[in-house]
């Protein structure tokens, strides 16, 4: 069977509402991250997660090499952040305040909630990596999470 048509299959995953995420590691001494939507757990017992990520992406190879990674799940208030952190700028972490984890990356200051990983499996499928993290830490509050739907930001009106 071919797989389905590619324009088709964007304009159905854009029906698809999500939450909107930035990803963050170290690499040598310098941060590093990503906006990512495509973010889900695994497992509660352990604690596991994983995110997708496009080999092409200027990230990927960084996470491999850290061996760890954070998801920071942003609150309606940050898409600036999620802008920023999708486009190309050399250093998308000036002027952002964040803290180092447990782990040895960086954790976004105001993001809804967190999740400190250390990575415990790649998965290569097509053009992008599967990479399952371990969670060593996580925290939450509450607030208003930045959707993306239909091929931009939204406020999902939940408080």
């Amino acid at each position: 069977m071919k797989p389905a048509d590619h324009g088709a299959f964007k304009a159905a995953m854009r029906r698809f509402a999500t939450g909107v995420t930035v990803v963050t590691t170290m690499f040598e001494g310098k941060p590093k991250g990503f906006t990512a939507t495509a973010f889900c757990s695994v497992s509660v017992e352990p604690p596991m997660l994983l995110v997708c990520v496009n080999r092409r992406a200027r990230t990927h190879p960084v996470i491999a090499q850290s061996g760890c990674f954070c998801v920071n799940i942003l609150a309606r208030d940050q898409e600036e952040l999620a802008v920023r952190f999708s486009s190309r700028s050399d250093d998308p972490f000036a002027g952002i305040p964040y803290r180092i984890s447990g782990a040895g990356v960086p954790v976004l200051d105001g993001s809804l909630a967190f999740f400190d990983c250390t990575l415990s499996e790649e998965l290569s499928v097509e053009t992008h990596t599967i990479f399952v993290g371990k969670v060593i830490e996580c925290a939450s509050r509450e607030g208003t999470p930045l959707g993306y739907y239909d091929g931009a930001y939204r406020n999902f009106g939940l408080s």
